[in-house]
């Protein structure tokens, strides 16, 4: 009769008194390997793709550590420039350093402990760094918190660290640069401007650099520009400067001007000389011309 009514006691207790609750460390090898995120969306006149991939990867303690890739590219739907860096589209990128560990309850968290940003002019670097819950869901991984939700799709089981996919940049500017630029001028015309600059280093605070500009003129609907006698004209111009390093950016000054021929160059056939402030910031060269003239090169592309 004991007996029966022993088990029948055990009968009637509810399943989380009768099964041992699951292993915390089991839950969290199953968040082992690399998760993707992915989204796409359009914000004021401008195409946004965020993408993150995660990585976590076991622990001597009851955790996990890791980092995800965050990039996050943005392009004009117009065409247009960003003034961060003069172009169509921009990109920003970080590198997050995240632990994954129980919450003292029933759930899992990801703590970011760390980031290291992408050097860009359209990046000032400072990150929040932020906690999320975590709820486990087979091949999928759900992060929560205040004010946001996601989810993480596993990809495969690599679990090794992110390498960051960027190089330092070099100590001094050297090599190639470009720049480009479309406007219309006073007249309604598409004014077109490009730059391909060349910089070597001379000694660790000299630097000689030459660039040639090329603009080009041409009316929106092929009308016959009376000064060139045709819906278009251009003109290329070659400058030689120097540069010397002053307190971590560089004084650069035009030493001589090739300055291109054109019968409606013939009111300003004349080029002023000029300087400019220049800091690099990753891939990206920020000049500060006099008279506050912004101008932002960029490494060209391999071809």
């Amino acid at each position: 009769m004991r007996r029966i009514v022993l088990l029948s006691l055990v009968a009637c207790q509810p399943p989380a008194a009768r099964q041992p609750p699951l292993v915390e460390q089991e839950t969290l090898v199953d968040l082992v390997g690399s998760w993707r995120w992915l989204q796409r969306s359009e914000q004021d006149g401008a195409v946004v793709i965020e993408d993150e991939q995660w990585r976590l990867r076991p622990t001597p303690t009851a955790q996990l550590a890791g980092s995800y890739l965050r990039t996050v590219e943005v392009r004009s739907t117009a065409t247009l420039g960003f003034p961060c860096n003069q172009r169509p589209w921009y990109r920003q990128r970080a590198l997050i350093d995240v632990i994954v560990e129980g919450d003292g309850a029933s759930g899992y968290v990801a703590r970011e402990t760390g980031y290291t940003p992408e050097p860009s002019p359209c990046d000032h670097g400072f990150r929040h760094v932020t906690t999320y819950a975590v709820r486990p869901r087979g091949n999928r991984m759900e992060l929560s918190w205040d004010g946001g939700a996601q989810t993480l799709w596993h990809v495969d089981s690599v679990s090794d660290a992110i390498t960051q996919p960027w190089a330092a940049p070099p100590p001094s500017p050297t090599g190639a640069w470009r720049w480009q630029t479309h406007a219309y001028d006073d007249d309604g015309n598409v004014r077109a401007e490009a730059e391909w600059w060349d910089i070597t280093r001379r000694t660790e605070s000299r630097i000689d650099a030459t660039y040639r500009r090329r603009v080009t003129v041409r009316s929106p609907g092929d009308a016959t520009i009376a000064c060139a006698g045709a819906p278009a004209w251009s003109f290329d111009d070659a400058y030689v400067l120097d540069g010397d390093r002053e307190d971590g950016h560089w004084h650069f000054v035009e030493r001589a001007v090739d300055a291109g021929r054109h019968p409606c160059l013939r009111a300003t056939p004349q080029r002023t000389l000029d300087e400019a402030t220049g800091e690099q910031i990753g891939e990206f060269l920020v000049l500060e011309w006099r008279g506050k003239r912004r101008q932002v090169l960029y490494r060209p592309y391999p071809e």
